[in-house]
């Protein structure tokens, strides 16, 4: 999985936390400069981990089908992304 994070946000630093705490190996590296923000840009960091996409989704994270994916830390909770690769969250599924 290749998940798309601001360098200087939340985002990251709540993911990267998630990924040592569940001992998840994992690389970072410099991603694109995104057009947003004005002229400076916001620039992004790509995150690089090995774990299993599930499929389907949950129906409780999805909101229409096909609309984001997700990838299964060892604990079981789930990182949700969009189709882009962009966090959305991180989140415990309901228990089956």
């Amino acid at each position: 999985m290749i998940i798309y994070v601001n360098e200087a946000g939340s985002d990251r630093q709540e993911l990267v936390e998630e990924l040592v705490k569940e001992g998840v190996t994992f690389k970072e590296s410099s991603g694109k400069t995104t057009r947003e923000s004005g002229p400076s840009g916001v620039r992004t960091v790509a995150v690089e981990a090995n774990l299993p996409e599930v499929w389907p989704v949950p129906p409780e994270f999805a909101q229409s089908d096909g609309d984001i994916r997700a990838w299964r830390l060892p604990s079981g909770r789930l990182i949700i992304t969009d189709l882009e690769g962009s966090l959305d969250r991180i989140a415990t599924p309901r228990p089956a």
